[in-house]
């Protein structure tokens, strides 16, 4: 599943181009008191000033497989604190398998970089913003984990990649995942519950496919390559 644009909502949108745009140096598409428009390799990202939100999201951003300690040192090299769970700062989930690492940005949204060690993407020259393949994950927290993961799989012919299909499920595979969460399990590695917020995410499909769930709140849509 390749994720070709999300779309989120800020209160800081001025703190977001600081971070994004000028400290990880993302390229800026476009920019107003509105909203800015981010590029992540394949992945257009869009913040939407929203000064009544509380939102928070959980982003991945998928690294080479032979530079995730790279990564990992740029973003300290850029004085990003790395999140740390009985003192360690990298993940291994062996059952992907990955690598990950995650910290938050200034709205609090828990951003991830990850690298799949199944991929055959890699790259050989220093690490910088312009090594980020592109938006992996976007998390999509529920009420009914077991009803949106077939309503999902269903609607985009779609399969249940890792998780229980219960409490989590991670849909579509290693290059571009929906995690669909229940609103009650805090999200990894910290012990935070997910909330639900405006979110649109544009996925590459054969044919246009609209899919509005979640009290309208989720917004999935293909786009024909």
């Amino acid at each position: 599943m390749k994720i070709l644009k999300i779309e989120v909502k800020t209160k800081r949108l001025a703190m977001i181009k600081e971070f994004y745009g000028d400290l990880m140096n993302f390229e800026i598409k476009d920019y107003s008191d509105q909203c800015i428009v981010l590029q992540a390799g394949q992945t257009t990202i869009i913040f939407n000033q929203d000064d009544k939100s509380e939102a928070f999201y959980h982003i991945a951003f998928s690294i080479p497989s032979n530079q995730f300690t790279a990564s990992q040192q740029w973003l300290q090299h850029k004085g990003i604190d790395l999140i740390k769970k009985e003192g360690k700062d990298q993940f291994e989930f062996m059952d992907w398998p990955a690598s990950a690492c995650y910290f938050y940005d200034p709205d609090g949204n828990l951003i991830e970089f990850i690298a799949h060690h199944t991929t055959t993407q890699e790259n050989n020259q220093t690490f910088q913003q312009n090594n980020i393949l592109y938006v992996s994950e976007i998390g999509l927290p529920v009420d009914d984990v077991s009803e949106v993961t077939k309503i999902i799989c269903e609607s985009f012919n779609l399969s249940l990649w890792r998780g229980d299909g219960k409490q989590f499920s991670a849909i579509g595979d290693e290059h571009g995942l929906f995690i669909v969460i229940d609103k009650n399990r805090p999200w990894f590695p910290v012990n935070k519950k997910p909330g639900m917020f405006p979110t649109a995410v544009t996925i590459q499909g054969e044919k246009e496919i609209i899919l509005q769930m979640n009290r309208q709140l989720y917004r999935l849509n293909t786009e024909p390559s």
